[in-house]
């Protein structure tokens, strides 16, 4: 059991692309660093069409969002806690299959864009916020990844894109929607993006 450990997190600093920023957050980092290998080895494969490329990455990426909380993030607490359970139920679901859509329609955008993990600079026990610059050939992109450790290990909540985050944008859109149409006008307009 010990020499299973060792090993685990052995093979977990050898993923790592340099000494984490703050301790207790190289296994956030190789968790991160594991996926974004995966994705970009995964879109530079010539043997597999794109669609069977984007049906791999959104397979193998999906788990380490927690979708269920980015979803009720955006909605927020007065909206989250005004619907009914059915109708959280749906929001959850229909929010979570328009994530996996939105992101796997961006691949298709896929050059040669390269990602590199920089030192992570804000961690905490139970949050750790990574940056990274998505690199092409003319400009350069910084992402930070928002973690937090759930029960089930650490899991993305939130992304921000040039300082705009995932969710502040999506919940500025969502509560429009809420107060002049109605959550079933939501549901439809989410249904409407997935398609």
């Amino acid at each position: 059991m010990i020499k299973k450990t060792v090993m685990t997190t052995l093979v977990l600093f050898l993923l790592l692309v340099q000494t984490a920023g703050a301790v207790g957050t190289d296994t956030v980092e190789a968790l991160l660093k594991g996926k974004l290998d995966f994705i970009f080895f995964t879109l530079k494969r010539n043997d597999i069409q794109l669609e069977k490329k984007k049906a791999l990455i959104v397979e193998n990426v999906s788990p380490i969002f927690d979708f269920s909380l980015m979803g009720k993030l955006t909605l927020g607490k007065k909206n989250w806690s005004g619907l009914t359970k059915e109708q959280r139920k749906t929001f959850i679901h229909t929010f979570t299959e328009v994530m996996k859509s939105s992101y796997s329609d961006k691949l298709s955008l896929y050059t040669d864009e390269e990602i590199v993990i920089l030192p992570v600079q804000k961690a905490n026990s139970k949050k750790v916020v990574i940056p990274t610059e998505l690199i092409s050939k003319e400009n350069r992109y910084a992402m930070n990844y928002k973690f937090y450790k759930s029960k089930a290990g650490w899991k993305i909540y939130d992304i921000e894109l040039q300082g705009v985050s995932i969710v502040k944008t999506y919940q500025s859109q969502f509560n429009q929607v809420l107060n002049e149409e109605g959550f079933d006008e939501l549901i439809t307009k989410l249904n409407h993006i997935k398609v």
